[in-house]
């Protein structure tokens, strides 16, 4: 536990100036939405909830930590094992995090602020809703992992072929899948089943299978990397 804490604490001071522009730029996007609206009685039209925005934090975290937090905790000393580890702690640590303050911001717009109707919201969208309070934080922090061990995995693999060809490979993925219609239907169902799963289950085994699978692919990168 002492040693998740130290990396923890180490990777956000590291990423705190990424995280605090991210929650400065939604407080000032919300300041301008708030005068404007006041300006204009344009109160009712539709936004993406606040604490949405703040999964922009996540992706950041997944492709700058592995090319910057890696060579710094590996110049103290540290294996390359105890980094990966580390690493994919502080994934778990702000991938719940950012769920849990999107599935307690729902019930503040729903109860407190009464403004849930003219706001959209991820959890609505993808009806993790429908899966209860705690179903709705496993759903999102499962499928959080998922998206930051693949960009993680990505990142890592900077310096070699393998990762070139993935990146190039995950870019052309939707639009080419989307653009031929054999394909088409296995995308959406790919999708479907990834974030519009009916069964909690389901959806968070799958996530969580595709995680493993990012988790080895990333640590295959690690293991090889000199620098």
């Amino acid at each position: 536990m002492g040693a998740a804490a130290v990396h923890v604490k180490a990777t956000y001071l590291q990423m705190r100036i990424y995280i605090w522009c991210v929650i400065f730029l939604i407080l000032l996007g919300r300041l301008a939405e708030l005068i404007v609206n006041l300006t204009i009685e344009n109160i009712g039209d539709s936004r993406l909830s606040e604490s949405n925005l703040l999964i922009l934090i996540l992706p950041l975290l997944a492709i700058v930590l592995p090319l910057s937090y890696y060579k710094r905790i590996v110049s103290l000393g540290a294996s390359r094992e105890q980094y990966f580890m580390g690493i994919h702690t502080v994934f778990a640590v702000w991938a719940a995090a950012v769920a849990l303050c999107n599935s307690l911001w729902v019930v503040l717009q729903v109860h407190v602020f009464g403004n849930y109707s003219s706001a959209v919201d991820l959890i609505e969208a993808f009806h993790w809703n429908d899966f209860g309070f705690a179903g709705s934080i496993l759903y999102q922090t499962a499928f959080y992992l998922m998206a930051m061990a693949l960009l993680s995995m990505l990142s890592s693999g900077y310096y070699h072929p393998v990762g070139w060809l993935m990146w190039a490979l995950l870019i052309a993925f939707i639009p080419i899948g989307t653009a031929i219609p054999s394909l088409r239907v296995h995308v959406v169902a790919f999708f479907n089943a990834l974030l519009f799963n009916d069964s909690l289950w389901l959806g968070v085994g799958f996530n969580l299978i595709l995680y493993a699978i990012f988790v080895a692919g990333g640590l295959l990168f690690t293991r090889g990397r000199a620098h």
